[in-house]
């Protein structure tokens, strides 16, 4: 079939990489008077306002012949070109691109890297029509992208690739570089690519078998991969982080866990927690969609109270999925889940920030403007998955063990699947009600729409594992986190209800000193808490607003509780049986 004439042409180009500037052209014919063209203010996968437009830079608009078309801005993400109707015109602009992440763009002389949400501007009117993107590439460099190829590379070594429409053009990060190393595999009908880009001193070949695991497993649940290819963009880094796309995922793994690591080992097993969770996203979030996604309004922000289900869920498949595939053990899987439940059990919002709630307000967790971030909020990926684990296992209670969460994903993927439409708001629980019927009501206001302590232990139990609480060894301290900055000691926030907040100290605040003890570093103030311990009342000198100021606390041990999780030495066969239906097979 021949392909879609396109009418929107990008070009993307670079004259010194080490300037970290990308040089873009848009080339279109205005559909009306005055087209307008816009840049995203924020990426699908992560819900914060980032306004890419702040690194755009001399832009300006000409025609065909090359005379000067007057471009102006119009809004902070938002510009305009004087120009009639049937105007063919070219929009040339430079975008700053120094930072590298799975959701940003980068370039200097090892790679070319960029997601196009935060590089290309969509003309308005346009939107919905295909596109192509015509790349500069070096010579001895490849591409790597979910972007189809249009014929071969030129004799300039430019390539050609095409987006079905804006959207899938910004959807599609890409990597042109000289030392990629590629593995690819074929597995449930799709070639898999794995892709690692400054992968030196990484031994990349142990993840091809694993990550073959991960995506046979997940398919079976679905019945299939809808798609042909797909790839796993993988850059070795200095943080974990990653990003789904519609046919790839881009991820950053943190080098120095890579480094001589081993199955079993952390670096090893986070690797394949996050191609997990990355790959999960296929299906959950990318095609099971929130309605307020579709279409994604990339102006402003789209509060959805499902952020946990799209996140949290898939959370939950990502590491459930290693134990369920054999990849991990029952016990490796267990030790993920404990410290999942003391992190969110540590968490003072958990007390008064619903599930839904912290959902919707995904769009308020900037620190910058989350004063007491620390003391108010609750993560819907931390949270979520733990509420899945606990769905997951209350279904099966209530339906004797005929249903499962996986009943109800492969319901969701049946009816909303094909992309026509998005899950209402209350369009989770109601496929939930579907499979477990309606007695499942009082799970969901509880524990997703209220606040109430999740049931561990007695849903654990019908699975024969059992968790502890044990209180953690503490000595008297001040309950706060801090920050050393050029032999500067600073306050990044206090727990709610400790000594610290109790005494008056405020996220910012500069430690001086300890009863008259000079502290600049995080070791300094153990030290000293350490020394002055018995001192019942603690002079603690800060700096505040350009002011030196005495704080009086009085150290007290901030009892934490650590959870472990153990499967019951006494289980009966039906714990047993539930248990190996919901993790697997021991291995």
């Amino acid at each position: 079939m021949p392909r879609k004439r396109t009418s929107v042409h990008y070009a993307l180009s670079w004259r010194e990489p080490n300037s970290h500037l990308f040089d873009v052209a848009i080339r279109f014919t205005a559909a009306r008077q005055d087209p307008e063209l816009s840049l995203p203010a924020w990426r699908p996968g992560r819900y914060l306002i980032q306004n890419y437009a702040a690194n755009v830079r001399q832009w300006e608009a000409s025609d065909s012949r090359g005379r000067v078309l007057p471009i102006q801005k119009v809004g902070k993400s938002r510009w305009r070109v004087e120009a009639a109707a049937g105007t063919k015109i070219v929009v040339r602009y430079r975008f700053f691109a120094g930072t590298l992440d799975a959701g940003s763009s980068f370039l200097d002389e090892r790679e070319a890297y960029f997601n196009g949400s935060n590089l290309f501007m969509m003309v308005v009117d346009r939107r919905n029509e295909p596109a192509d993107l015509l790349l500069q590439v070096p010579e001895g460099w490849d591409v790597e992208t979910q972007l189809p190829r249009a014929g071969g590379a030129a004799a300039d070594g430019s390539e050609l690739r095409l987006a079905r429409d804006y959207d899938h053009l910004i959807d599609s990060p890409t990597i042109i570089a000289p030392d990629l190393r590629t593995h690819i595999f074929e597995e449930a009908g799709a070639h898999i690519y794995l892709v690692f880009q400054n992968a030196d001193g990484i031994d990349t070949r142990q993840f091809v078998e694993p990550a073959r695991t991960i995506v046979a497993s997940q398919a079976a649940l679905f019945g299939g991969l809808p798609l042909d290819e797909y790839r796993l963009l993988f850059h070795v880094g200095n943080v974990w982080h990653g990003v789904e796309h519609e046919d790839s995922s881009s991820i950053i793994l943190r080098r120095a866990d890579l480094l001589g690591a081993r199955p079993g080992e952390e670096g090893f097993d986070h690797t394949l927690a996050i191609t997990s969770h990355e790959l999960f996203h296929l299906w959950n979030v990318k095609r099971i969609m929130p309605q307020r996604f579709r279409p994604y309004d990339y102006s402003v922000e789209t509060p959805t109270r499902l952020l946990w289900v799209m996140e949290g869920i898939t959370s939950y498949y990502g590491e459930g999925t290693l134990v369920r595939s054999g990849l991990w053990t029952r016990e490796r899987y267990l030790r993920h889940l404990a410290r999942e439940i003391s992190t969110l059990e540590s968490s003072p919002g958990r007390e008064h920030l619903s599930l839904a709630q912290a959902s919707l307000d995904s769009w308020l967790q900037e620190p910058a403007q989350m004063h007491d971030k620390a003391n108010s909020w609750i993560s819907f990926y931390n949270k979520g998955e733990i509420v899945g684990v606990l769905l997951d296992l209350q279904i099966r209670e209530m339906t004797g063990g005929r249903k499962s969460l996986d009943d109800v994903m492969q319901a969701l993927w049946k009816k909303y699947g094909s992309g026509k439409s998005g899950i209402p708001e209350d369009g989770f629980e109601a496929a939930v009600r579907r499979i477990a019927g309606d007695g499942i009501e009082p799970f969901f206001r509880k524990y997703v729409d209220g606040t109430e302590p999740l049931p561990y232990e007695e849903l654990f139990a019908t699975a024969g594992v059992e968790l502890r609480r044990l209180p953690a060894a503490a000595e008297p301290g001040l309950q706060l986190s801090v920050r050393a900055v050029s032999e500067r000691l600073f306050v990044e926030s206090v727990v709610q209800g400790g000594a610290a907040a109790r005494a008056g100290l405020l996220p910012a605040d500069e430690i001086v000193a300890l009863a008259d003890i000079r502290v600049t570093t995080q070791s300094e103030l153990k030290t000293a808490l350490r020394g002055l311990a018995g001192t019942r009342h603690l002079d603690i000198l800060i700096a505040r607003g350009g002011q030196l100021r005495t704080l009086h606390a009085e150290p007290a041990p901030y009892q934490s509780v650590e959870i472990s999780m153990v499967i019951a030495a006494d289980a009966d066969a039906g714990q047993r049986g539930r248990l190996e239906s919901w993790l697997g097979n021991p291995s």
